[in-house]
């Protein structure tokens, strides 16, 4: 078994999350449509292209060794049988909505524990007419990034706009080419004395001198105000994944894009300032945190995830794990302004909540990622956040605007998702959209951690609330 390379700290992460249980598939979808009569409900229409993308990502043939340590590796399979990695769906109810059906693909997955005797990642195939068909592509993040899978499409169509020859075995030989180097290294990501300096003292520290210091062991920072829903936990099988998906038509976007344009604000930024809105409805003004009483909510902090590629100069369909996350708090906004268009304090948010994801991206030292480094046994750090505070209140991870190429197959949506995290912020918007498209998005949670009675309810409430925003527009 040859090794290619050790797991970075930030893939060791991934990595020691999944073995845990905590953390499964990440699923970037998108609905194809077909103009060249290609079966779509037969394996073998898609073995080539498959072939493909493997030969080209040198990710989508890696097995993870010793992953139950806090020294995985990473080594390649001999061989793949690519029967193994796809499975057709039932076709579609023809009456029935396609984005009901492809939400009901997403939520049946999400939580399905990779094998790991075969490369992490699986291709599930819903027919939604006779020329088009919803592809599910997830993946383990423990060999791959959200952006990684929006590549995995763009090869994939790619491939199939060429019409290549049928293959005649499914069983291949993956290439022997080297793994990218990792993102996550000091050379790339220094850090300095003074950011190192708060997470050092805040483990060595007693808790109560911490907190009167107000010294963090994360880049996040909280308070009794904030919003976190439930303490972390794992309970199998109770813990599972909760998903609904939702879309914005293009015309609102498009209104949305250019209000913000007008004021300064880049998408991401807005959409922030929806859910920022949509929770202050949604949550009472008071709610009871385990340990702490009835304490008001007067802020959220948010987790957005950054793709790294263009501040590296990686190409932006490098598959690997290019993230690193911005922490950035947010004010409760007052009932009596959330059912009129934004106002100008909150277009102030939305501005400075652009600028600072946008200068972020642009920097490599002190990242927050690059603290893990420095972390003596990264699986016993995420196990000890079991039972404890939550590290905010929300995540949105935004994959981007996508576009491909004109040619008889076309990808017109995509969808993405990555399921409810055990020790993370309790709600997650994960954004992607086809360039003219419609914006489409899916909030996933695990169960039990909103700390709200009815949580379908709850977030189906948020989603109303932003759709409602994007009408104002």
């Amino acid at each position: 078994m040859k090794m290619l390379r050790r797991a970075s700290p930030n893939e060791q992460r991934t990595i020691s999350r999944e073995d845990l249980g905590f953390y499964h598939a990440v699923i970037i979808g998108a609905v194809y449509r077909f103009e060249n009569g290609l079966d779509i409900e037969s394996p073998g229409s898609f073995l080539a292209p498959l072939k493909q993308c493997i030969d080209d990502h040198p990710f989508m043939s890696v097995l993870v060794a010793d992953r139950h340590t806090n020294k995985a590796y990473y080594h390649r399979a001999p061989s793949i049988n690519l029967e193994d990695h796809i499975t057709i769906l039932p076709p579609a109810e023809p009456n029935a909505p396609s984005w009901t059906a492809i939400e009901t693909v997403m939520q049946a997955d999400i939580d399905r524990p990779f094998s790991y005797t075969i490369p992490p990642w699986r291709l599930a195939v819903l027919p939604l007419s006779p020329n088009s068909c919803f592809i599910a592509y997830s993946f383990s993040h423990g060999i791959s990034d959200g952006p990684s899978g929006v590549s995995f499409h763009r090869t994939f169509l790619n491939a199939i706009q060429a019409s290549p020859e049928p293959l005649a075995s499914p069983i291949i030989t993956p290439p022997d080419i080297p793994l990218p180097p990792p993102f996550d290294t000091p050379s790339r990501l220094p850090i300095s004395w003074s950011f190192l300096l708060g997470p050092l003292l805040a483990e060595i520290l007693p808790a109560f001198l911490s907190n009167i210091l107000n010294i963090s062991a994360s880049a996040a920072t909280i308070n009794d105000n904030t919003w976190t829903g439930t303490p972390c936990a794992f309970n199998p099988p109770e813990t599972n994944t909760r998903l609904l998906l939702r879309t914005i038509p293009a015309p609102l976007v498009t209104k949305a894009l250019s209000a913000g344009r007008a004021n300064g604000a880049k998408l991401t930024g807005v959409f922030h300032q929806l859910v920022v809105r949509a929770l202050s409805k949604g949550l009472p003004v008071a709610s009871p945190e385990a340990g702490k009483g009835a304490n008001p909510i007067t802020n959220f902090l948010s987790q957005t995830a950054i793709n790294m590629r263009p501040a590296v100069g990686v190409s932006p369909d490098e598959m690997g794990e290019f993230a690193s996350g911005v922490y950035l708090s947010h004010k409760r906004v007052d009932s009596s302004v959330c059912d009129v268009p934004l106002t100008e304090e909150e277009w102030v948010s939305a501005r400075e909540c652009t600028v600072a994801l946008a200068e972020t991206a642009a920097r490599l030292d002190d990242q927050p990622i690059g603290l893990l480094r420095y972390a003596p046994s990264i699986r016993g750090w995420l196990g000890k956040k079991v039972g404890g505070r939550r590290e905010g209140s929300y995540e949105v991870s935004n994959v981007g605007v996508v576009s491909f190429g004109a040619g008889e197959v076309k990808i017109v949506d995509m969808a993405f998702a990555q399921p409810g995290h055990v020790v993370g912020t309790p709600l997650c918007f994960n954004i992607v959209s086809v360039k003219g498209g419609e914006l489409v998005y899916t909030v996933t949670w695990p169960k039990g951690a909103l700390g709200v009675e009815d949580e379908d309810g709850f977030v189906e409430g948020v989603c109303t609330s932003i759709k409602s925003d994007f009408e104002q527009f």
